[in-house]
């Protein structure tokens, strides 16, 4: 039995699998070829990531930057129809720096396919001092 029931809960759990195996294909068929994925902030990872290049060159930022240490889990997830809403935790390492915190990803979601991602971090500050 699938952890998540609805369709949209499902589709972000495949996300996050699909995230840590670093599964390009799996990533391509959930996330719109226009998505667009909003970083807040002004850290080098920050700004409106548009299209699949983008948002994949994001993914790929993540790992260069921690040294391939970046890692989310899924803690939980809400969703209806058009929207899902993802608790999760980030963990990851710059040199001497460690980075551990939750986060909430909320997500807008049309044919069965992400089309926008909005982070919301929490600890904003400490997400810019660590990205930084």
């Amino acid at each position: 039995m699938r952890m998540f029931e609805h369709p949209n809960a499902a589709l972000v759990e495949r996300l996050y699998a699909a995230f840590d195996a670093k599964d390009a294909a799996s990533l391509g068929k959930l996330i719109a070829e226009d998505a667009v994925w909003h970083v807040p902030g002004t850290s080098p990872i920050s700004g409106d990531h548009r299209g699949q290049a983008a948002i994949f060159a994001y993914f790929q930022k993540l790992a260069e930057l921690t040294d391939g240490t970046f890692h989310a889990e899924l803690i939980d997830v809400l969703a209806s129809d058009m929207h899902a809403a993802a608790l999760a935790a980030a963990k990851g390492t710059r040199g001497d720096r460690v980075f551990e915190q939750t986060y909430l990803l909320f997500l807008r979601i049309e044919n069965d396919r992400i089309v926008e991602a909005r982070l919301f971090n929490e600890d904003e500050e400490a997400f810019q001092a660590f990205w930084s």
